[in-house]
């Protein structure tokens, strides 16, 4: 085989293990959010009452004021009372728009009765609190899961014509 042409077989492989671990490392990714909004559908659907729905802004010299929804309720679980302050399990994220912000505490105003979704199980360290949240998040991660594997699918693809293309 001229020497050329093993070059850019081994070019093309490389090419191929790049786009497959690309695709494999983003199927791994959205693979992970959609099993962790799963799990929370699964946690207990309990009342609880809001206590803290408030405004919170933070701004520095040259850099444009952000705004996040600070949220506390009060939920009672196998007995035990308890507080919790988390909207979604990824928290609670600094917006430069005021107007999501506002609905939220439009949404979820101090001393409204709603639900909240409490993990059954308990954390490893006792002194932590229990997990409760107000909304699951969204599980559309794996509904695109698809579009990386392309990628993966595709690097294969490209790999195994590499080597066809060395033993030829």
């Amino acid at each position: 085989m001229e020497k050329k042409s093993k070059a850019g077989a081994i070019y093309l492989f490389g090419i191929g293990l790049f786009l497959f671990f690309l695709g494999a490392g983003f199927c791994w990714l959205l693979a992970k959010s959609f099993g962790n909004a799963s799990d929370t559908r699964k946690w207990v659907e309990t009342p609880c009452l809001i206590i803290r729905s408030e405004l919170a802004t933070r701004s520095a010299a040259n850099i444009s004021a952000e705004y996040r929804w600070e949220v506390a309720f009060k939920y009672q679980y196998k007995g035990e009372d308890n507080i919790g302050e988390t909207y979604k399990p990824r928290g609670q994220r600094w917006r430069n728009s005021i107007e999501k912000v506002k609905s939220r505490l439009e949404q979820y105003p101090v001393d409204q009765q709603t639900v909240c979704f409490v993990n059954p199980q308990r954390p490893e360290d006792p002194s932590k609190p229990r997990q409760a949240i107000l909304a699951h998040d969204t599980k559309a991660a794996g509904y695109s899961i698809w579009f990386p594997a392309l990628f993966s699918i595709g690097g294969i693809g490209i790999m195994v014509g590499a080597v066809r293309g060395l033993f030829k």
